[in-house]
């Protein structure tokens, strides 16, 4: 993994959170999570575990677990998405 982040990395799946915003990079996922998400949802301990992931997968890490990750827990919190 290299020491520099690249947030411009795309996700295995792009997904569509209506009304919200589409996911198709790192970054977006990160944007989604510093600025949709209220601090109470950000805290869990679900959203810290894709925040790590998206980390590691901006590090050179794999980006099919971070994309896992997300789609789960969007899931979880029965976020309305959709492949785009």
């Amino acid at each position: 993994m290299t020491g520099c982040p690249d947030w411009s990395r795309a996700l295995r799946l792009s997904l569509v959170i209506p009304k919200v915003m589409t996911l198709t990079t790192l970054g977006d996922v990160r944007e989604l999570m510093k600025n949709h998400l209220p601090p109470e949802k950000s805290a869990k301990s679900r959203w810290q575990h894709v925040a790590k992931c998206i980390e590691a997968a901006a590090r050179g890490g794999t980006t099919v677990e971070a994309s896992a990750a997300l789609q789960i827990v969007l899931a979880m919190e029965r976020v309305e998405c959709r492949p785009k």
